[in-house]
């Protein structure tokens, strides 16, 4: 039985909008991997690897004698991660094809890594708890995730309004937390790790150089679910305009969009490692 419960499909778009979106916040994620510790030398296991980027630039910070192992369940975005590191060069990243719910690896690690992960597995404190298992003691779990309920706008606006009710409410049809991130806490506390430290990320935007094409790219991938679940037609959705509109809106109303809100935690593995083997 398939455990994927990835609600975006696999399609290029939707590799492409991944790459986009993790261009985004690449420099909030490259100061939460050098806080937490991941540097020069490292052996590091990277899961949900998608387009490569998470898993290039941990690559970019272990060189020249760490490695990366990135893992990803579609063979697509593993063809696509590959082209890309090896485009880039001097990169000590691989990838493979595997399903994080089942997934052991074969040995040892340094690092532990994640970003927008943990709320597409079907037990993500159990995945968690059966690959930290594989952390070498003092080793580093960091992960990286959202809250897609902060989205918001200040004034509200009905538009806006509009898109963050379609895309909470589609995560939430297919029983995948669109709020995971703000629990990220209680996630490593149930997978056996200690207390971790934590920060938060949330971009904003004004006027009419925003990043509105997240929130349209996004609903562009969730489409088929909003329009399954009644929440609006194709036509009222109208995907071929709707970044354009957000833009018009936010404009004439002078509001400042605010994205999801990202979430960042990160422990050392103790010596006597509480997470099961």
């Amino acid at each position: 039985m398939s455990t994927d419960t990835y609600m975006f499909g696999r399609s290029e778009g939707e590799l492409q909008r991944l790459a986009r979106q993790g261009a985004l916040i690449e420099p909030e994620t490259e100061e939460l991997f050098r806080r937490s510790g991941i540097t020069a030398g490292m052996h590091v296991l990277d899961i949900g690897s998608g387009a490569g980027d998470v898993a290039m630039l941990a690559g970019r910070l272990v060189r020249p004698n760490g490695t990366v192992l990135g893992i990803e369940r579609s063979a697509d975005s593993v063809a696509l991660a590959t082209k890309r590191a090896t485009a880039a060069a001097n990169l000590p990243v691989r990838f493979e094809e595997s399903d994080l719910n089942t997934f052991r690896p074969s040995g040892s690690y340094d690092a532990l890594i994640g970003r927008c992960v943990l709320p597409y597995l079907a037990d993500p404190p159990g995945v968690l708890r059966r690959l930290a298992s594989h952390i070498r003691p003092g080793g580093v779990i960091v992960f990286i995730e959202f809250d897609l309920t902060r989205i918001g706008s200040v004034p509200e606006a009905p538009l806006f309004g509009s898109v963050a009710n379609w895309i909470t409410h589609a995560y939430k049809s297919r029983d995948t937390d669109p709020a995971l991130g703000s629990s990220l806490g209680a996630v490593f506390r149930d997978a056996g790790l200690p207390w971790p430290y934590m920060t938060s990320i949330q971009m904003a935007c004004c006027g009419p150089d925003g990043f509105y094409w997240l929130f349209a790219e996004t609903v562009r991938t969730l489409l088929p679910h909003i329009v399954r679940l009644g929440l609006a037609s194709a036509e009222k959705v109208d995907i071929e305009t709707l970044e354009t509109r957000l833009r018009d809106e936010a404009v004439a109303r002078r509001h400042t969009v605010f994205s999801p809100r990202w979430v960042g935690a990160w422990v050392r593995v103790p010596p006597q490692s509480l997470v099961e083997g």
